[in-house]
C-alpha cells in the first residue's frame, strides 16, 4: 500500500516536470512584442521611461506591492523584410509584459463611478456606436483583438498577385515646382502688451497639452489611447501606439524636445508586422501612423532617420491592400499571412473619405524615398475618381459610398435602373427635418473622424442601405478590373461631412505638395466646389441676422413609381465634421484665384463659431438641425416658419394655431449668444437640466400627436426640454468628441487674413473646451454640450493631441511656425514639407 502511494506521488511529480519543460520550451520561441511601462497609481508619479540611450530606467517605487518588470532597451530598427530578432536568453523565459489591462486597479487614483471592463454601453451609443456592429474607424473600443499576441503570426512579404508592369508605373511628376500663390497674410509687428497676452495664452494651451500627455504617459504609454477617467488604455488602432505616434510633431512644435526624444525611443520598438487586430483599418493607419511618422520626420529637419525607416516598414505592410485586380485598395486589410496571400478585391461598399484620403501620405513617402510605387498606388485612385466625377447622379461630387470592387456586371444590374444622368430635383422644403432616419450604426467599411479623422480625421458613419452590395456574395470568376461606380441601392448620398470630408480637403493640398505639377487636383477641386456652391451651401434663418453659412447633405433616390422618376431631398444641418470646409474654401480661394470663396470660407467658419457660442458649455454639438432661408432671397427671421419647422404636425392636434406670442418665455432661452456683431442679440435664462431625448434624432418622421397641447405650448415645451438655442430646431447628437475641425478653420482663417477676430474667437473656444473636458488624468469627450455639468465619456482620441491642441497652439504662435507657405497639413494635422 505504501509503495503504491509513493509510486503515484512520483508519477505526479514526473508529469509536472514534463509540463514545465514544455511550457518553457514554447515560450522560448515566442516573438518579442512591444513592452510598455506599467502605470503608477497616482497622477503625480511619472512612469519609468528609458533614457535617450535606450537604457532601462531605474526602479520607481509605487503604492502597489507587486513587482513590475522594467523596460528592455529599444530593439534596433529593422527593415520590413527582416525577421524579428531573437531576445537574449535571460528574457526568453519571461512572459512578456503587456502593460496595464483595461480593468486593472493600478491606474491613477481618480474618484469616479465604477465602469465595466470596456467602454460603457451608454457611452458607445452616445459616441455614435451600434454595439451590434463592432468598432470601426476611430472606434472607441477594441475590436477583433487577438489577446495571445506572443503567438500571433508576423506579417511577411508575399508575391504580388496583380503585379504592375514597370512600363505602366505612374511616376511622380518631375520638374521644378511652379510658383504658387502665397497663402499666409503679411502680419504687422505686435505691441508688447499683445505679445505678452499671446504668450500667456500659449502657455495655457501648452499646459493643457502636457496635462493630457502626462496622463497618457502615466496610464497608457505605448498603447493607442488612454482612458481619461479611470486610467488604463484602449487599443482600437492595432495597438501600435496611435497617441504616441500622432503626438510626435506636436511635441516638437511645442518645443518639448526631451519629451520628443523619449517618444522616439518608444517608436523604435513598434513592430508593425504584428497586430492585436485581425485587420488593418487602412485609412486611419495612414493618416495617424504613416502621417505621424512623416510629419515628425519633416518638422524635425530629417534628423531622426528612424522615423522614415519606420514609415517605410509600415508602408510595406500597407501596400498589400492595393494588390487587387483594379488596384483599388481593400480598406480593411487582413494582414495575417494566412489571409494576405489569398485573392482580394476592392470593396463593394467603400467609404469615399477612406478611399480618397491616402494621397498626401503616400506622395510624401514617395518624395522622401524616391520610390515611385507609393505614388503609383494613390495616382490610380485619383485617375478613377477623375473619370467618375462627371458620371455621378450629382456631377462634380462623388457618392459617400462607392463600389470600388471593379466587379460590376450585368447580372448585378438586372433589377436596377442606373440612370446616372438624372438632373438634381427640387429640394424638399418645409420642416427642414431630414427626410430619412439618421442611423448611428457603422458598417464594415465605416470610420469615425474627422475620422473616423472615426482622423478622417469622419464620425457617425452610416450603413443605411440594407440592399447594398456589401451584403452580397460576388458571383465566381468575375473579372474585377473595372473602375468606380455607385452603390447598387435605392439612394446615393452626397456631402462634405462624414464619409466624404477629407477626399475634398486633399485636392488643393495634394496640388501644393506636388508643386502644382499635376493639374488633375485643381480641375477636380474646381468642379466639386462649383457643385457645392450651387446645391449644398445654405444660409440658416437666425434671429440676429448673423451672416453665416452651413452645408447640407443631399440624398438622391430612384423611385421609379414617382412622377417624375427619382427624388432629391436635402438635410439642412450643421455638423462638427463639416467645419473643416471653411478653411478649405479659404485655401482654395487663394491657391486657385477663386476670390469669392474667401468670403464663403469666412461665412462657413463663422457658422461653426456661432454654434460654439450658442450652447450652455460654449461648445458646438456634434450635429444639429436648422431652418434654411430661400436661396437668393433676403434671409429674414420668420416666427411662423420656425414654429412650423419645430411642429410640422400642428394642424393634427387640438388647440389654437393662430394664438402665438412673439417668442417663448425668456426662461426658455437658457443659452447666451455672445454679441460680437452689431446685429447679435442676447438670450438668457436657466432652462431645464433634465436630460430629454431629442425628438427628431430617434423619430425623424414623427407620428402626429393627439392631445390638448396648443401649437405654442408644444414648441415652447420642445425648446425647454430639448434645450434648443435660438435658430436650432433639433440637436441630433449632443456630444463633443474633442474634435478639431472648427478650430482648424479658425486657425487657417487667421493665417490667411491676419484678422485678430479669429484669435479672439479661438481663445473663447479653448477656454470652454478645456473647462468642460478636463479630468484629473487628461481630457475626455463629453456626452451633452447643452447642460451645465456634462458627463465625461472616458475617451480621449489621439487627435486631441495631434490636431485640436496643435491648432490652438499654432493659432497663437508666431505665424512663421509651421507656415502654410512651407508645409501642407494632412487631415490629422501632420506637417509635410512643401517642395521649394
Amino acid at each position: 500500500m505504501l509503495r503504491a502511494r509513493r509510486y503515484r506521488v512520483s508519477l505526479v511529480f514526473a508529469v509536472v516536470f514534463v509540463l514545465l519543460i514544455l511550457h518553457f520550451s514554447r515560450s522560448h520561441d515566442q516573438p518579442a512584442v512591444l513592452q510598455v511601462p506599467p502605470p503608477t497609481p497616482t497622477v503625480d508619479h511619472k512612469p519609468p521611461l528609458p533614457d535617450q540611450k535606450g537604457n532601462s530606467p531605474a526602479k520607481v517605487d509605487d503604492h502597489d506591492s507587486v513587482k513590475k518588470p522594467t523596460i528592455p532597451p529599444p530593439a534596433p530598427a529593422r527593415g520590413p523584410s527582416e525577421e524579428p530578432q531573437e531576445q537574449p536568453p535571460t528574457q526568453q523565459h519571461q512572459p512578456p509584459f503587456k502593460g496595464p489591462s483595461s480593468d486593472e486597479n493600478s491606474s491613477p487614483s481618480v474618484v469616479r463611478p465604477s465602469f465595466s471592463n470596456d467602454t460603457p454601453l451608454e457611452d458607445k451609443e452616445e459616441l455614435g456606436y451600434n454595439p451590434q456592429t463592432g468598432a470601426q474607424t476611430q472606434g472607441l473600443h477594441d475590436h477583433n483583438i487577438d489577446e495571445d499576441l506572443p503567438s500571433a503570426p508576423h506579417w511577411k512579404p508575399t508575391p504580388d498577385q496583380h503585379p504592375i508592369d514597370p512600363e505602366t508605373l505612374i511616376k511622380l511628376p518631375t520638374g521644378a515646382s511652379k510658383s504658387l500663390p502665397r497663402l499666409q497674410a503679411k502680419f504687422t509687428d505686435e505691441s508688447s502688451a499683445d505679445k505678452m497676452q499671446r504668450l500667456q495664452q500659449l502657455d495655457s494651451i501648452k499646459a493643457a497639452f502636457m496635462h493630457a500627455w502626462n496622463g497618457y504617459k502615466v496610464s497608457a504609454m505605448g498603447h493607442d489611447e488612454v482612458k481619461p477617467l479611470r486610467g488604463g488604455f484602449k487599443d482600437p488602432f492595432n495597438g501600435w501606439g496611435a497617441t504616441l505616434v500622432d503626438s510626435l510633431d506636436t511635441l516638437w512644435i511645442m518645443d518639448l524636445k526631451q519629451e520628443f526624444s523619449i517618444a522616439v525611443d518608444y517608436v523604435k520598438r513598434i513592430d508593425f508586422t504584428v497586430s492585436k487586430r485581425k485587420e488593418i483599418p487602412v485609412f486611419e493607419t495612414v493618416i495617424r501612423y504613416l502621417g505621424g511618422l512623416l510629419g515628425a520626420y519633416d518638422i524635425s529637419g530629417h534628423k531622426y532617420d528612424v522615423l522614415l525607416e519606420k514609415a517605410v516598414e509600415l508602408a510595406e505592410v500597407l501596400m498589400g491592400a492595393f494588390d487587387t485586380p483594379n488596384r483599388m485598395p481593400t480598406l480593411f486589410y487582413k494582414w495575417n499571412p494566412d489571409y494576405a496571400s489569398a485573392p482580394r478585391r476592392g470593396d463593394f461598399k467603400a467609404v469615399l473619405a477612406e478611399l480618397g484620403s491616402l494621397s498626401l501620405e503616400f506622395t510624401r513617402l514617395a518624395q522622401l524615398t524616391k520610390d515611385d510605387k507609393y505614388y503609383d498606388a494613390i495616382a490610380r485612385i485619383t485617375n478613377e475618381l477623375e473619370k467618375y466625377q462627371d458620371e455621378t447622379k450629382l456631377p462634380g461630387l462623388w457618392p459617400l459610398n462607392l463600389d470600388a470592387s471593379g466587379c460590376r456586371s450585368s447580372a448585378y444590374e438586372a433589377d436596377w435602373e442606373t440612370d446616372r444622368d438624372a438632373s438634381v430635383g427640387q429640394p424638399v422644403r418645409g420642416s427642414a427635418i431630414s427626410s430619412e432616419p439618421r442611423s448611428n450604426s457603422t458598417g464594415s467599411g465605416a470610420l469615425y473622424r474627422r475620422g473616423i479623422h472615426e482622423d478622417a480625421e469622419p464620425a457617425h458613419y452610416e450603413d443605411d442601405d440594407p440592399d447594398s452590395l456589401s451584403t452580397r456574395t460576388p458571383p465566381p470568376k468575375l473579372n474585377c478590373f473595372g473602375g468606380l461606380n455607385n452603390q447598387l441601392s435605392g439612394t446615393d448620398k452626397f456631402g462634405l461631412g462624414a464619409l466624404g470630408d477629407s477626399t475634398y480637403e486633399y485636392l488643393p493640398k495634394e496640388h501644393m505638395l506636388l508643386g502644382g505639377n499635376n493639374e488633375q487636383y485643381q480641375n477636380m477641386y474646381t468642379k466639386a466646389m462649383k457643385t457645392v456652391r450651387e446645391h449644398l451651401v445654405y444660409q440658416p434663418m437666425l434671429k440676429n441676422h448673423r451672416d453665416i453659412r452651413f452645408l447640407s447633405t443631399v440624398t438622391m433616390s430612384k423611385d421609379l413609381n414617382s412622377n417624375p422618376p427619382g427624388r432629391t431631398t436635402f438635410a439642412y444641418e450643421g455638423t462638427h465634421l463639416t467645419c473643416f470646409a471653411g478653411g478649405m474654401f479659404a485655401i482654395g480661394a487663394k491657391l486657385f484665384g477663386l476670390e469669392a470663396d474667401l468670403r464663403l470660407g469666412t461665412q462657413l467658419t463663422d457658422g461653426c463659431v456661432w454654434a460654439y457660442e450658442s450652447t450652455k458649455t460654449g461648445i458646438m454639438p456634434e450635429a444639429f438641425k436648422l431652418v434654411p432661408c430661400e436661396k437668393g432671397e433676403q434671409c429674414e427671421w420668420s416666427e411662423e416658419a420656425y414654429y412650423t419647422a419645430m411642429d410640422p404636425y400642428a394642424d393634427q392636434r387640438s388647440g389654437s394655431l393662430s394664438k402665438r406670442s412673439a417668442e417663448p418665455e425668456k426662461g426658455n432661452w437658457h443659452v447666451k449668444a455672445i454679441p460680437d456683431s452689431p446685429t447679435s442679440t442676447d438670450y438668457e435664462g436657466t432652462g431645464s437640466s433634465a436630460v430629454v431625448e431629442d425628438f427628431d434624432s430617434r423619430n425623424p418622421d414623427p407620428v402626429p400627436v393627439k392631445g390638448a397641447l396648443s401649437h405654442e405650448e408644444f414648441v415652447t415645451g420642445k425648446i425647454l426640454n430639448d434645450r434648443l438655442p435660438p435658430g436650432m430646431i433639433g440637436i441630433s447628437a449632443r456630444q463633443y468628441l474633442l474634435r478639431p475641425e472648427a478650430i482648424e478653420s479658425v486657425f487657417i482663417m487667421y493665417r490667411l487674413t491676419g484678422d485678430s477676430y479669429w484669435r479672439k474667437k479661438g481663445w473663447k473656444m479653448f477656454q470652454a473646451i478645456d473647462q468642460a473636458t478636463r479630468t484629473e488624468l487628461a481630457h475626455s469627450a463629453i456626452a451633452d454640450v447643452t447642460v451645465d455639468d456634462p458627463r465625461p465619456l472616458d475617451s480621449m482620441e489621439s487627435f486631441w493631441l495631434a490636431e485640436t491642441l496643435k491648432y490652438f497652439y499654432l493659432l497663437f504662435s508666431d505665424p512663421s511656425l509651421v507656415s502654410l507657405d512651407e508645409y501642407v497639413l494632412n487631415t490629422e494635422a501632420h506637417p509635410f514639407k512643401r517642395p521649394v
